[in-house]
């Protein structure tokens, strides 16, 4: 994102890096995203940086996600405009700690939502708010994630790190969902299985010191053959990577969640890390009374197709850049705040509700039971019960 925002503007420099280990930075910079650093000091630590706040115009956080709520808390008292990876938090701790630090100041924070603002996904919300499909009762939405081995065989596997993968693709999914819905979200349920990752192999365990990595199908050996590694080794040397079947991986490897909105509408939304190949889709489907449209962020195209009248409709978005052209929106967004203007692309609270959700779907997991949707700024006592079903009729 900052390799991206310094070709944005020419007028931007990056002036200041805070990490505990410089060289690395640097090192891993020139591997995957060619930075210079020539102009950057850099910091041990965020209080080092903050320490000349005041000759900075913005700052962008992108650490490991435990910490993005106590980086941005430190941030928030410079007034400066943030930006911040998702999820904003991975905990309701942090949901109400950051929640108090930017209260009233929500809109000085860009969180890195860059689905609502694909060039696709607009032209999906201009077809809904036409009114075309009519009065909107369903929405189905899904994300085969056919890169979804970097999940087991990198760092996304550490637990304690993420939060989990309701976290960490779920917060995407229903916050463009909650921007289709234009309702309150009220209660959410939710499973998730772990039906092939995990397992009993130590945690430490490397492919090229296991024993089965000859006949393993996620082995380095493996992957070696085929085109396409599934992301299993998207974040390590070569394909040498962690064992996936760790005992200590508590992510999911499929996930489902039922959400109900204030007025009556039900959103369902799944999530799968097996799927690969040409088996990825990530987008939905919206039903309305007068007609469907249905879209893919992976395939780049959106149908609609009139319930009432012969007449369908399919067209491809295409998008250059990264997260389907979402990023740039985001980045000029940014930008813009720095300047002293404001953003379009949603602010903090849209981070904080998606992450209050995903936290009740990850608790709904466990419990097995609807679980209340109740973020920072609301109480359970507010939260309207929803309408009784119609009863049936008698025999």
């Amino acid at each position: 994102m900052v390799r991206d925002m310094l070709s944005e503007e020419p007028e931007l420099r990056l002036t200041d890096v805070a990490d505990p280990d410089p060289q690395r930075v640097r090192d891993e910079a020139s591997k995957h995203t060619p930075i210079c650093f020539d102009d950057a000091t850099f910091h041990p630590d965020a209080a080092r940086l903050l320490e000349h706040a005041d000759r900075l115009d913005g700052i962008v956080i992108g650490t490991r996600c435990r910490l993005h709520t106590e980086m941005a808390c430190k941030v928030a008292p410079t007034g400066l405009p943030l930006f911040l990876e998702k999820p904003v938090a991975i905990d309701r701790r942090q949901v109400a700690a950051l929640a108090a630090a930017f209260e009233g100041r929500e809109d000085r924070v860009v969180v890195s939502f860059p689905l609502r603002v694909t060039p696709l996904f607009q032209r999906v919300m201009a077809i809904v708010r036409s009114d075309r499909l009519g009065p909107v009762n369903q929405i189905q939405a899904v994300n085969n994630v056919n890169y979804g081995g970097c999940y087991f065989g990198g760092w996304y596997r550490n637990y304690d790190d993420t939060g989990g993968l309701w976290l960490q693709k779920a917060t995407h999914d229903l916050d463009y969902l909650n921007l289709i819905a234009k309702a309150r979200p009220l209660m959410i349920a939710a499973t998730s299985t772990q039906g092939v990752y995990g397992g009993d192999k130590p945690h430490d365990l490397h492919c090229t010191s296991c024993d089965e990595a000859a006949t393993c199908i996620e082995s380095h050996v493996s992957l070696d053959r085929r085109p396409n590694d599934g992301g299993m080794s998207e974040y390590e040397n070569g394909h040498d990577h962690p064992c996936c079947f760790s005992r200590e991986i508590r992510n999911q490897d499929a996930g489902s969640a039922l959400l109900l909105y204030e007025g009556g509408l039900h959103i369902s939304y799944t999530q799968n890390f097996v799927s690969r190949r040409g088996a990825g889709r990530r987008g939905a489907i919206i039903t309305g009374h007068a007609g469907t449209v249905q879209f893919d962020w992976v395939s780049e195209v959106v149908n609609v197709i009139d319930h009432h009248r012969e007449h369908d409709e399919s067209f491809e978005v295409k998008a250059s850049d990264d997260h389907s052209g979402g990023d740039t929106v985001l980045i000029r967004d940014f930008i813009s705040l720095m300047r002293g203007g404001s953003s379009t692309s949603g602010d903090l609270r849209d981070g904080l509700l998606s992450a209050t959700m995903c936290l009740a779907a990850r608790e709904s997991s466990h419990t097995h039971a609807f679980t209340p949707i109740v973020p920072p700024w609301t109480t359970p006592q507010a939260i309207p019960a929803p309408a009784p079903a119609p009863e049936p009729p008698m025999d």
